[in-house]
């Protein structure tokens, strides 16, 4: 299954009224894991047709994008934005990676957030690929 978050109720809709329009089974489920702010998941079928992800890729970053500006006409924008990562990872697939808030807020205070997700998608290929071999070597 190939997951979309939400933490906002009215953008998951248009999401997923976009789903149902366009024909494609979704699975919805809350996310209570990110502490006191619950995010949806949306979930569709992993085998979907890669033009039609790439859409809805591209749906889900104007709603990401509709998203940052609601958060920041509040307080707590950056908190609500650091709760997750995307990586893709070896295979292609899409993982979300939960984060603290508070240690992402506080990361951010001197990491760029490319910087930040640079990083984060190397500790992902680092766990797809474990090298247990000696830190200090000549390549």
């Amino acid at each position: 299954m190939l997951d979309y978050i939400f933490f906002n109720a009215s953008l998951s809709g248009k999401f997923k009224d976009h789903l149902t329009k366009v024909g494609i089974e979704f699975k919805c489920e809350d996310d209570e894991s990110f502490g006191s702010i619950q995010g949806e998941i949306v979930s569709i079928a992993d085998d979907t047709n890669d033009s039609i992800l790439g859409e809805l890729q591209d749906l889900y970053d104007v709603l990401q994008d509709e998203l940052e500006a609601l958060l920041e006409q509040t307080d707590d924008a950056l908190m609500m934005n650091a709760a997750g990562m995307q990586v893709t990872l070896k295979d292609g697939g899409m993982c979300t990676l939960r984060v603290s808030p508070d240690v992402v807020t506080r990361i951010l205070t001197v990491l760029e957030f490319d910087e930040l997700q640079a990083f984060v998608e190397n500790i992902a290929r680092s766990v797809e690929e474990p090298d247990s071999g000696h830190f200090c070597h000549n390549k």
